[in-house]
């Protein structure tokens, strides 16, 4: 059984989340105490980067997908995913304008998000407030969950069926010591998965607003849409 978290007001990080334990200080054994270190890391963070792998399996793949990149994001809302392998891909959210670029292909997509960027942003799960959080999830910390091996399992479920019938669960495991993610599970119903561990992160970089900006070279193909988004698209995109 899962002990669950409803109280509104207070801010949590789900990239930044996990309570003290260095320096001898007792592991929180309850989502109270979790939530009491997430605000103060929470109040601290205006930027962040990070490597990442990302993992994904599928029942229609015979071996898992890996590939890896750079993560950016400066609150309260842009973004940017950047892939170096298997193949180079940018994907920027900025100013509610959606960029997403795939040199290879020759092929990139613009697209206004101001629409769904609440619905996207939430779903994400990046920078969010606690209380921003529960318009989409309920949370839950997993007791089952062995905090001695250094992190904790937080559980978030969406309360809207139409996204909970696509996503049924989000789960992120924290570090105890450093109040940041390690790995972040997304699971469909049917047992698909994305899984993205984090590395290398750094907390408040510099980081300038042409960070945003995709330069799209004059010969490449622009279309309107976000398929570099696949997980986060609102339901009158399918």
């Amino acid at each position: 059984m899962v002990t669950s978290w409803r109280r509104k007001g207070t801010k949590l990080s789900v990239l930044m989340m996990a309570a003290l334990c260095a320096g001898g200080i007792t592991v929180a054994a309850d989502l109270d105490e979790v939530l009491k270190g997430f605000d103060e890391v929470q109040n601290s963070i205006s930027t962040l980067s990070a490597a990442f792998t990302e993992t994904t399996t599928n029942e229609l793949l015979i071996d898992p997908i890996s590939a890896e990149g750079h993560f950016f994001m400066t609150k309260p809302d842009s973004i940017r995913w950047e892939y170096s392998f298997p193949e180079e891909m940018r994907f920027v959210i900025f100013q509610d304008q959606y960029t997403g670029y795939f040199p290879k292909q020759k092929r990139a997509e613009k697209r206004n998000i101001q629409r769904w960027s609440e619905h996207i942003f939430r779903f994400f799960g990046l920078g969010q407030g606690s209380q921003e959080l529960m318009k989409f999830y309920n949370i839950s910390l997993d007791p089952a969950h062995d905090s001695s091996s250094g992190t904790y399992l937080l559980v978030l479920e969406p309360t809207k069926r139409r996204v909970r019938k696509r996503i049924p669960e989000v789960r992120f495991w924290l570090d105890v010591e450093t109040y940041l993610p390690r790995r972040v599970e997304y699971r469909s119903k049917r047992g698909n998965a994305r899984t993205v561990e984090f590395h290398e992160i750094r907390l408040n970089p510099d980081l300038a607003a042409s960070m945003y900006h995709v330069e799209i070279p004059a010969d490449v193909k622009v279309s309107s849409g976000f398929s570099g988004l696949p997980s986060w698209q609102p339901d009158s995109t399918q």
